[in-house]
């Protein structure tokens, strides 16, 4: 059981290798088809499995190297769902953007072809090529749809269900259950639900929009406590369900600010198996708040290396801030990242050598883990 072994564990993402890059580029001016881009990410993706195993994880990803966004790849996989494509400035810079909208009734048709299912059957059979070693995979979670659709972009109704917002909550847990049981049924035993949307809600910045909009924090809580509980309803005993988040991660830049107080009560109750959860820095508090995990049967995954910052923590420093962890949260508890090293296809600040000493580093603290 995953359950039972889990000490330390990456959160996903990879920077994208120099070949991935460039046919992307490829494909998107016309110059080769998505066959041969296919190929391309399906050779880069072993050699990385490879390199994952080589380097002392246990549990291996596809780095998410099919993808654009950490997110939006995968809620297109919903009929009911598409995106809004426009330019926004961050940190000085003009980037494309794109936020995710409800279109029409919300659902999971598995009689569909779904290219995050099939990146699963590949990652999957690389992964039983060696002894001792599970893939897992990285889906977004429910939450995600309700915030582009509601708060970012301000919607306050959608096609289909007007402003019946617990019937389209209804609809969302009851496609997330599908797919749940879709990669269940194809040999997947460990999925992370990726959810950046609690740390919406610590931000102070974003707690004004929230109230610009008509809606109270409480209600917004609701609403994601609600989906996220449903979605997880008639998992199979044996599948390891796990949830990473953390405050945001733009081309390596945080996006939101605050303490997770006021939201650890809220999402503990949700029947997760692990909690991943970002703490590289002072930005992040203490760990008091994880207190509420203490007594529930799931691991706290504490995020305590950073993916964003180039430089190597100190492998005494992270004994010392783990067994911190560990005096709040109990014996339940792993050592990871505190996010990937790319949630969109550009990658963090940092370069694949520094990538890789991060990930030496947290294979190299199994002596206290």
């Amino acid at each position: 059981m995953i359950k039972d072994t889990l000490t330390y564990d990456i959160v996903g993402s990879f920077l994208r290798p120099a070949e991935i890059k460039e046919a992307r580029k490829a494909y998107k001016d016309s110059k080769i088809t998505k066959e041969e881009l296919t190929q391309v990410e399906d050779l880069a993706i072993a050699s990385l499995v490879e390199k994952e195993v080589a380097h002392g994880l246990k549990y291996v990803t596809d780095g998410e190297f099919r993808r654009r966004w950490w997110h939006l790849d995968w809620l297109k996989e919903f009929d009911g769902f598409d995106t809004i494509h426009f330019t926004k400035e961050i940190n000085g810079t003009s980037n494309e953007i794109e936020l995710g909208t409800v279109t029409g009734k919300f659902f999971y048709d598995k009689n569909k072809a779904h290219p995050e299912l099939c990146a699963w059957d590949y990652l999957h059979s690389l992964a039983q090529k060696y002894d001792g070693i599970t893939a897992k995979k990285c889906i977004s979670g429910p939450n995600m749809i309700l915030i582009d659709h509601f708060l970012q972009l301000g919607n306050k109704e959608t096609p289909y269900y007007g402003t019946d917002i617990h019937a389209l909550i209804d609809d969302i847990a009851k496609a997330y259950q599908d797919a749940i049981l879709d990669f269940y049924d194809h040999g997947c035993r460990y999925l992370q639900i990726d959810d950046t949307s609690w740390t919406y809600l610590i931000d102070e910045n974003f707690q004004k929009k929230i109230t610009a909009l008509g809606y109270t924090k409480g209600q917004i809580l609701n609403w994601f406590q609600l989906v996220s509980t449903k979605a997880l309803e008639h998992k199979p005993e044996d599948f390891f369900i796990a949830t990473h988040f953390c405050k945001g991660n733009f081309k390596g830049n945080p996006l939101f600010h605050g303490f997770y107080d006021s939201v650890s009560p809220v999402i503990a109750e949700i029947p997760y198996d692990a909690f991943f959860v970002e703490y590289d820095d002072a930005r992040s508090g203490s760990f008091a708040p994880w207190s509420v995990l203490k007594d529930k049967d799931a691991i706290f995954v504490a995020g305590l290396i950073s993916t964003k910052n180039p430089i190597l923590e100190d492998h005494d420093f992270l004994k010392k801030r783990y067994a911190e962890a560990r005096s709040v949260v109990g014996e339940q508890i792993a050592l990871s990242p505190q996010c990937g090293f790319a949630s969109v296809e550009e990658g963090n600040c940092i370069d694949e050598e520094t990538q890789w000493k991060k990930i030496d580093l947290l294979v190299s603290c199994q002596d206290f883990l």
